[in-house]
This record gives structure tokens, sequence and C-alpha cells, in this order.
């Protein structure tokens, strides 16, 4: 589970802005490299999409001299890298999972606790969970005076897992958990807390689905009854703690590693993605908060970090890696009870995933990953499945083939079917044919693609 980490410091609040020069990035599925150095393996970056399209990126960062920073990076629509401005800078102690969230006039909140010196006279020497603001470009932050914090709790720098939202007027909601106890804060009202029966908790994320505000976190605690997935709601009212389906297995469970991937659907629900079983992942489980039992994903077993963002028009983006140390990605369809294509991205040779984070407001997704040392971007489209009826044909014989072509079930028209040198085009079904001439007996893969889509394949058997 994340810790924070302490270093030394000297005290600055000064913003930096430093553009990447040219501005860089590849198609979908090409990885760069958007942090600098400093990067531990335990830090999870903070994800938000402004209205212009720029998704902006909080990153936690080692310094010279025993200090601490988090940046932020700025990427454009398109996937690339368009600069990194300094936030907050010269921390002696920094939560290693920054947040950013929205702010009146489309402008935006950077959420962290810390600790700035440890000299009593620093007005931010108290640990408690604070606030840095910036316009929409993200180039200049200003810090929040102390006496404002979004938690006065001055335990706040030793958060185990930092969740924030805004309610529609702006106000911050924010909650952390540290051993068996949850802390949370509604605007400038006090802190509140409640105490679970057993310890501990970790990893707290926070959506506001239609003004009620619902926390998730994971817990370690004994007895089945205190292991794996539990949600409440805050905001308005604190709500029952329910515990997630297939979150604990036989009362022992798989810990998350990094904040619990929730998401408010637009349109409604709130969702939360997580493994199942134990002491292995079998599936990747995606739940609604009401539903008796969680969707699976079909080929998720051994997948370790997950991540989960809300989509346009109902949508919703699931991330998670597997393990090779590889990013899979899978969308849903509006109604989010349809799966679409589980797609694979491979990381840079040699790499190891520590956290993973998906933004897809925008439609595409936007992917990060840490590698331990660094924070790696790239962007995935919807991905297009692909069904064969028959899936074989006799080998020394002609033989059709109708094909499928779907979008999270929906079907695809204009997607272009090819194989062995013959192609067809999918009509408003979804659906198109090519007959193959007689074949050696070896399988081979056909491959569907529509522009704004990640190609399907789909293998096709010769039998002799």
């Amino acid at each position: 589970m994340r810790r924070p980490s302490l270093v030394l410091a000297v005290a600055t609040a000064a913003a930096l802005v430093t553009f990447a020069s040219p501005a860089h990035a590849g198609p979908p599925g090409t990885w760069t490299t958007i942090s600098g150095p400093g990067v531990s393996n335990i830090v999870e970056p903070g994800l938000y999409r402004t209205a212009d399209g720029s998704l902006h990126v909080a990153i936690t960062e080692a310094q010279p001299g025993n200090t601490s920073a988090i940046n932020v990076a700025h990427v454009g629509a398109g996937g690339q890298l368009t600069g990194r401005s300094a936030a907050v800078t010269g921390w002696a102690t920094q939560t290693q999972d920054p947040d950013i969230v929205g702010a009146p006039g489309g402008g935006m909140r950077l959420v962290f606790g810390g600790v700035r010196t440890t000299t009593t006279s620093d007005p931010y020497s108290e640990g408690y969970v604070y606030s840095a603001s910036s316009d929409a470009s993200g180039g200049t932050w200003t810090l929040a005076p102390n006496t404002t914090p979004t938690i006065a709790s001055n335990s706040g720098y030793a958060s185990y897992g930092t969740g924030v939202t805004t309610l529609a007027d702006g106000t911050v909601v924010a909650a952390y958990p540290l051993n068996a106890t949850i802390t949370y804060q509604v605007g400038a009202n006090p802190p509140q807390s409640f105490t679970l029966p057993s310890c501990c908790a970790y990893d707290m994320s926070l959506v506001n689905d239609g003004g009620t505000v619902w926390a998730a976190w994971y817990s370690n605690g004994s007895g089945a009854a205190n292991q794996g997935i539990f949600v409440r709601t805050l905001y308005p009212a604190l709500g029952p703690v329910i515990q997630a389906p297939d979150s604990q297995t036989g009362g022992s469970s798989l810990s998350t590693n990094q904040a619990v991937a929730m998401a408010a659907r637009v349109g409604g629900g709130v969702y939360v993605a997580y493994v199942k079983g134990y002491p292995s992942t079998k599936a990747v489980a995606l739940w609604k908060v009401g539903d008796a039992k969680p969707k699976l994903v079909k080929h998720s077993k051994d997948a370790g970090n997950v991540a989960l963002s809300a989509g346009p028009g109902g949508r919703l983006w699931l991330a998670f890696d597997d393990s090779d140390n590889n990013i899979h990605a899978v969308h849903t369809d509006a109604s989010a009870k349809t799966l679409g294509a589980n797609q694979l991205i491979k990381t840079p040779k040699r790499s190891t995933v520590y956290e993973v984070g998906v933004e897809g407001t925008s439609g595409r997704a936007d992917i990060v990953f840490n590698n331990g040392t660094a924070i790696l971007h790239t962007q995935a489209l919807y991905g297009l499945s692909v069904k064969a009826k028959p899936g074989a044909i006799t080998a020394g014989r002609p033989g059709k083939v109708t094909f499928t072509v779907t979008d999270a079930g929906d079907p695809v028209k204009g997607a272009k079917v090819k194989a062995k040198g013959r192609s067809c085009k999918t009509d408003k079904h979804g659906k198109c044919s090519i007959t193959f001439p007689g074949l050696p007996p070896r399988p081979f893969d056909v491959r569907a693609t529509k522009a704004s889509y990640a190609a399907g394949t789909v293998e096709i058997k010769v039998k002799r």
C-alpha cells in the first residue's frame, strides 16, 4: 500500500513553467515520458481534463537538496506533451498521490497533504491537506492560505491515499484513511471522521454522483467482513458501509496498491473496478454500486493495478496491467452494460508497472503508468471487436465467412474487413462476408479497421 515518503526541506511557493521543446507525442500506443526525474515507484499521478481538451497530470517528484515538489505535466488533446509547470516546490513532505479537480471559472485545484518545513513558525508545518489553484492553463499555481486547508487535520501529511471531488458549486470534498480512521471535510466545515471496526484502510477515492459524494477504500482488516473494497456516502449524509461483492475470497484479498478505481457515470450510477480472487487475480470486476454481482472482464487474469474513468455519453474506460507488465484498455457501451474489446498496449521493453491511471472524458483514453522512475503517457481509441461465422473453413475448398464488427456490442457500419488479399465493408448491421479460396490447413487472422477506432482481429481456423 502507498505510504507518504518524507524528505528534508526548504520552503518556496514560486511557480515555474518549463516547456518541452519541441512538443512531442506518438500515435495511440506510443509511450511518451511526461515527468521529470525523481519519481519513486509509489507516486500515483492525479489526472484532470480542462474544457479545452488538455489533460493535466500532477506528479510528486523528489528534488535536489532532499526536497519534494509537485509538478504538473500538460498533454494536448492529440496526446502531445505541451509543457510542465512547477506547482508546489521545496516541501519536506508531500503525499505521493496529488489530486487535481476543477474550480469555479474553469480553473483547477491541486490537493495534497504535506509539511513544508519542520519549523513550527512555518504556517505550513501543521501537516494538513492543502491546495493550490490555477487557471485552465495550469501554468501558474498559487498556494492557498494555511488558514483555509482542504482538510484541517494534522495527520493529512501521513494519508494512506487521499480522495478528492467537488460539488456542483465548486465546494471541495476530500477524505483520507490513516490506520482504521477515515477523516473527511466538506468545504470550510470542520473535519469529521469515523472509525472502521478493524484496521486498516487505504487508497481512498471520491466521486460526486448527482450531488451525492461516494467514498471507496480498500481494507485488509481481520475477517471476511473487513476485507476487500468498501463504499459509503459521505455527503449529504453518512450512509451505510457496503462491501463490494467478490472483493474478498475466504477472508483474504489482494491489495489495490493505488486509489480504488471508481467513477460516476455520465447519466447516473457509481461504478467501482477491482480485482477478484486470492492469492492471484482471477479477473477484473466492474461493479455498479447496488448490483448484486459485478461484471467480469474477459482475459484479465493476473491483472494488478486497476483504473477507471467516466467517458462521454455514459461510457466508461478501464485500464489495468497484466503479469507481463503490459497495459490493457477496455471500454463499455453508453449504458455501461456491455464491455468492448480488451486492447493490449505493450509498454516499453523491460518496464515494470507500479501505478496505472486513465482519463477518458474526451472519448479517447489517456493512460499513464509509473515505471519506477518516471511517468509515461499514451492514448487508446475505442476498439473494434470482430466475430466470424463460421470460425473455421475446410482446407482446399472455397469457404464463405460472415464477419460482425462491433463497438462494445453496437454494430459498426463502414468498417473494412481484410485478409488473404480479400476484403469487404460492413453494412449498418456491422456485417459483411468474404469467400476465401481453397487454403492450406493453417489458421490466419482477419483484421477490421475504421478511422478513429483501434483495429480488431479474429482468427479463422482452416481444418483438413
